[in-house]
Protein backbone atom coordinates (compact mmCIF):
# COMPACT_ATOMS: atom_id res chain seq x y z
CA UNK A 1 0.00 0.00 0.00
CA UNK A 2 1.48 3.65 -1.21
CA UNK A 3 1.40 6.38 1.17
CA UNK A 4 -0.08 9.74 0.28
CA UNK A 5 2.18 12.75 0.37
CA UNK A 6 -0.76 15.32 1.70
CA UNK A 7 1.75 17.88 3.00
CA UNK A 8 2.15 18.90 -0.57
CA UNK A 9 -1.31 18.12 -2.17
CA UNK A 10 -3.72 20.21 -3.98
CA UNK A 11 -5.73 22.30 -1.09
CA UNK A 12 -9.04 21.90 -3.09
CA UNK A 13 -8.48 17.72 -3.11
CA UNK A 14 -7.66 17.77 0.21
CA UNK A 15 -10.91 19.31 1.03
CA UNK A 16 -12.44 16.85 -0.89
CA UNK A 17 -10.94 14.11 0.71
CA UNK A 18 -11.40 15.94 4.10
CA UNK A 19 -15.01 15.65 3.09
CA UNK A 20 -15.43 12.00 2.56
CA UNK A 21 -13.14 10.77 5.55
CA UNK A 22 -15.63 13.18 8.08
CA UNK A 23 -18.50 11.35 6.39
CA UNK A 24 -17.25 8.02 6.72
CA UNK A 25 -16.10 8.78 10.50
CA UNK A 26 -19.51 10.06 11.24
CA UNK A 27 -20.82 6.35 10.19
CA UNK A 28 -18.69 4.84 13.04
CA UNK A 29 -19.90 3.40 15.97
CA UNK A 30 -19.70 6.14 18.85
CA UNK A 31 -17.41 4.38 21.09
CA UNK A 32 -14.53 3.22 18.25
CA UNK A 33 -11.24 4.54 19.60
CA UNK A 34 -8.07 4.46 17.26
CA UNK A 35 -4.46 4.91 18.42
CA UNK A 36 -2.49 7.26 16.02
CA UNK A 37 1.06 6.88 17.41
CA UNK A 38 1.20 7.40 21.19
CA UNK A 39 -2.52 9.15 21.25
CA UNK A 40 -5.76 6.83 21.34
CA UNK A 41 -8.72 9.03 19.61
CA UNK A 42 -12.19 8.92 19.59
CA UNK A 43 -14.74 9.59 16.84
CA UNK A 44 -14.71 13.11 17.83
CA UNK A 45 -11.31 13.53 18.43
CA UNK A 46 -10.80 12.09 15.25
CA UNK A 47 -13.76 14.26 13.22
CA UNK A 48 -11.86 17.46 15.34
CA UNK A 49 -8.39 16.34 13.62
CA UNK A 50 -9.18 15.75 10.49
CA UNK A 51 -11.49 18.97 9.95
CA UNK A 52 -8.65 21.04 11.10
CA UNK A 53 -6.09 19.55 9.33
CA UNK A 54 -3.44 18.14 12.00
CA UNK A 55 -1.06 15.78 11.97
CA UNK A 56 -2.78 13.13 13.09
CA UNK A 57 -5.78 14.69 10.71
CA UNK A 58 -3.56 14.05 7.93
CA UNK A 59 -2.50 10.46 9.28
CA UNK A 60 -6.25 9.50 9.12
CA UNK A 61 -7.16 10.74 5.97
CA UNK A 62 -4.28 9.06 4.70
CA UNK A 63 -5.84 5.44 5.73
CA UNK A 64 -8.81 5.78 5.18
CA UNK A 65 -8.39 7.43 1.19
CA UNK A 66 -5.81 4.58 0.83
CA UNK A 67 -8.65 1.51 2.34
CA UNK A 68 -11.20 3.39 -0.40
CA UNK A 69 -8.65 2.86 -2.86
CA UNK A 70 -7.64 -0.26 -2.01
CA UNK A 71 -10.82 -1.69 -2.23
CA UNK A 72 -12.06 -0.03 -5.26
CA UNK A 73 -9.48 -1.86 -7.19
CA UNK A 74 -10.00 -5.17 -5.33
CA UNK A 75 -6.35 -5.25 -3.91
CA UNK A 76 -7.97 -5.37 -0.09
CA UNK A 77 -9.83 -8.23 -1.12
CA UNK A 78 -6.88 -10.39 -2.71
CA UNK A 79 -4.88 -9.40 0.60
CA UNK A 80 -7.74 -10.96 2.52
CA UNK A 81 -8.51 -13.86 0.99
Amino acid sequence: MDELNLQNIDPELLEEMKKIVVARIKTFSDDLVITVGDKEYGKEQMLESVEKGDEAGLEIIDTQIEFLRDMANGRIYQENA
